[in-house]
């Protein structure tokens, strides 16, 4: 549910035997980014009026709006906001087996991608487009943590972790701490 804009020097990250589709892709992720629009015209950004009556609602009501998400096949931790007031936190998980963002970026450093991802969407508080896994939530009546936890491998049957990451949020403070 984040806002989420291509960096403009993803056209850079293109290899020159990149398909045809992903460059294309690229130039009008890119060429939207100039203009101020979102990457993904069918997630929630590319719905501006649906997407602020959802976040209105969840103000009007003061309900410490956590969103999950998770098609992007990428881990994400985004604040939501309304011009400019906190509204809530977009957990988006990892897929387990399904590449996601950086299959587009091969022999780019997934970090260099992450920091300009971060750099170009400021609501965007954290991203791992290096790892498959899954994440647990935890709720309390004070805070709600999100761990994502990474595989060690989908290559083969195993259950060992690479990495965990945990963010939070504190109840009324609708964002990240």
């Amino acid at each position: 549910m984040g806002s989420f804009a291509l960096p403009l020097e993803a056209r850079a990250w293109l290899r020159a035997d990149a398909p045809e589709p992903v460059k294309r892709l690229t130039a009008i992720g890119a060429a939207a980014s100039e203009v101020g629009l979102p990457l993904n015209l069918d997630a929630w950004d590319g719905y501006p009026a649906a997407r602020d009556r959802l976040l209105r609602s969840a103000l009007d009501a003061d309900s410490n709006l956590l969103v999950l998400s998770g098609d992007s096949h990428n881990g994400w931790a985004f604040d939501l906001d309304l011009a400019g007031t906190p509204a809530g936190a977009d957990f988006a998980v990892h897929s387990v087996t399904s590449p996601g963002l950086e299959a587009y970026t091969p022999g780019v450093a997934p970090a260099e991608v992450e920091r300009a991802l971060r750099a170009r969407n400021p609501a965007l508080k954290w991203a791992d487009l290096q790892r498959r896994g899954y994440m647990a939530l935890t709720l309390t009546r004070e805070r709600a943590v999100g761990e994502w936890l990474s595989l060690d491998t989908v290559r083969t049957r195993s259950t060992k972790l690479a990495a965990r990451h945990a963010m939070s949020v504190t109840r009324g403070a609708n964002r990240f701490a």
